[in-house]
């Protein structure tokens, strides 16, 4: 396989009425060989180290409750590579999708595709991907954003996003594909507390809800991210 591409998502807050913040995010790292995601792996590493040497804290260290300077730390040590989010302002989705557990399941579901679907487009827009050849991508997310039958649906709907393209029967609108060749993608869920890249990325998407709850425009500024918002 020529070209292989590796996604971490985690999230950050509630897809629900009662989500304090008012605001649902996804948020992770793209990464276009595994020498980089190796790289970043070890820099995160070396960062959570500093911080459980200096805080005397043990186990996984997530964002919340973390003291910000620590958090800036963590999100310092990686801030080089390649990122995405995408910010669902809970207020504005529909009824019918709040108001069922399968439709939210869903819902995540097609704002994740995006996610990965954005960023692809934007680094094949870098150069750094090529439409023209044959990729492999593997998505790690964290195992408690996942419905128990959502698994294949979601494999299958990115793959399809991606070489197929998408048309939407109601508005008559067709989305193209992005690639040309052979797509082939794996999704795995994972523990977080046995994944750098998946709490680097609660790191990043807790920053992304911050920047909105706050109204803090300066945390949303990172080179190298692709931002969505929703719906």
């Amino acid at each position: 396989m020529g070209q292989q591409l590796f996604f971490f998502f985690d999230d950050s807050g509630v897809l629900h009425r009662n989500e304090e913040s008012g605001y649902f995010v996804y948020a992770g790292f793209a990464f276009c060989s595994r020498q980089e995601r190796n790289s970043a792996k070890r820099k995160y590493i070396r960062a959570n180290k500093d911080i459980k040497r200096a805080t005397n804290l043990s186990g996984e260290i997530k964002a919340a409750g973390l003291p910000k300077k620590y958090k800036r730390s963590l999100f310092n040590s990686v801030r080089e590579y390649e990122t995405v989010s995408a910010c669902v302002n809970i207020g504005r989705v529909y009824d019918y999708i709040l108001d069922s557990k399968k439709s939210i399941c869903r819902y995540k579901d097609y704002v994740l595709k995006l996610c990965v679907k954005r960023k692809i487009e934007d680094l094949i827009s870098k150069g750094a991907v090529n439409a023209n050849e044959d990729v492999e991508i593997f998505i790690y997310i964290d195992e408690q954003l996942t419905a128990t039958n959502g698994y294949y649906n979601l494999q299958d709907s990115i793959v399809e996003e991606l070489k197929y393209g998408i048309v939407n029967f109601n508005y008559g609108i067709v989305h193209p594909h992005v690639f040309n060749e052979k797509v082939i993608v794996h999704i795995q869920y994972c523990e977080s507390k046995n994944n750098y890249l998946i709490q680097a990325s609660d790191i990043l998407a807790n920053r992304i809800r911050a920047s909105y709850r706050d109204d803090d425009l300066s945390l949303r500024k990172i080179s190298n991210h692709t931002l969505l918002t929703f719906p």
